[in-house]
């Protein structure tokens, strides 16, 4: 059975918040590489930048995530053995990933 490639409906430079909403949730990441709407950035060296500089940054963003209990009983108790939080040890380990991420690509 041959599949049909359907046609992508594209955005314009105007469309409004709630144009572009709508249509990532029927698009996915190819579509938004054949449109335009997404592009692949092999040069991370402004991050690694911006990356440097947040650590001198006061913790002002928030990123609010749900995690299984039995995972955030782990990084609790993870967090008490390094006698910190897990907010803060959640925050350590997501910079080192992060700068990780950024030197492999």
């Amino acid at each position: 059975m041959k599949k049909t490639k359907r046609k992508t409906s594209r955005l314009t430079s105007n469309s409004t918040d709630e144009e572009v909403i709508r249509w990532t949730k029927f698009h996915d990441v190819f579509d938004r590489l054949e449109t335009g709407v997404s592009e692949v950035v092999e040069d991370h060296s402004d991050l690694d930048e911006v990356l440097r500089e947040a650590i001198f940054q006061d913790n002002t963003a928030q990123l609010n995530m749900r995690l299984p209990p039995a995972m955030k009983a782990v990084l609790s108790k993870l967090a008490r053995q390094r006698t910190t939080d897990a907010t803060t040890l959640a925050r350590i380990w997501l910079a080192e990933r992060l700068e990780r991420e950024l030197k492999a690509g």
